[in-house]
């Protein structure tokens, strides 16, 4: 349960409340769906007065008008910079501040930031190499964390309660012989508290006979954005 106070000293007109809501899914083990715990907000109230509406804010298009084909309806949510492909590659991010993800959102904020970063590879032809993003930093800081690479929705970090941590992406979300773009949806849960990821693009191991895989990976497009 949470209070969330108010002050009414003064005539604050019509107040906007916004709820961050992150789905960890249900109880798996329960055994039917009827016993299973409810997810969402379970209740509410105020002290005085009534809220008038409620309003949902989810992927751009929704579920049956959503604009990425390629990557699909479960791809990517509602977030600010979902909605405006921040995480899709060829985004423009030259008018950005330059900020190391160890270092976490500006001022120690609890609150959501975005991360953007390119990279190039260029592995051997004829060889089967695994790779994994790996979050090396200790279990317990209160953050979490969406990953996309290339666009794709890769990986969620729940680094207070884990217990995940390493995350595979395989040749074809990431292009082995070319230009890779991974963003981070950073969701500091905490104010003044430490965040300092720890992210790491490790090969997994060294095979041969691997096979031609191609790439599919839509660059950011007026048309996949909010607005358009």
């Amino acid at each position: 349960m949470r209070t969330i106070w108010v002050s009414t000293k003064r005539n604050v007109g019509r107040i906007t409340l916004k709820i961050k809501l992150d789905n960890c899914s249900s109880e798996s083990e329960a055994i039917n769906d009827d016993a299973k715990s409810p997810r969402g907000i379970r209740g509410f109230q105020l002290n005085t007065g009534n809220f008038t509406e409620w309003r949902v804010q989810g992927k751009v298009g929704g579920y049956v008008n959503y604009r990425d084909k390629v990557r699909g309806v479960l791809n990517e949510g509602g977030l600010f910079g979902e909605r405006h492909g921040w995480h899709l590659p060829g985004f423009d991010t030259s008018s950005w501040a330059s900020r190391k993800l160890s270092t976490g959102n500006p001022s120690s904020e609890a609150g959501i930031g975005f991360f953007v970063a390119s990279f190039n590879l260029s592995m051997p032809q004829g060889y089967d190499i695994p790779m994994s993003f790996t979050f090396s930093e200790p279990l317990g800081q209160p953050y979490r964390a969406y990953m996309f690479i290339n666009g794709w929705m890769m990986g969620k970090r729940v680094a207070n309660l884990g217990p995940q941590s390493k995350f595979p992406v395989h040749e074809g979300i990431l292009n082995y012989h070319g230009n890779n773009t991974v963003a981070v949806a950073l969701w500091s849960m905490t104010p003044n508290a430490t965040v300092a990821l720890q992210l790491q693009l490790v090969i997994d191991g060294i095979f041969k006979g691997g096979v031609d895989v191609a790439v599919n990976n839509p660059s950011w497009s007026s048309e996949l954005i909010e607005g358009r």
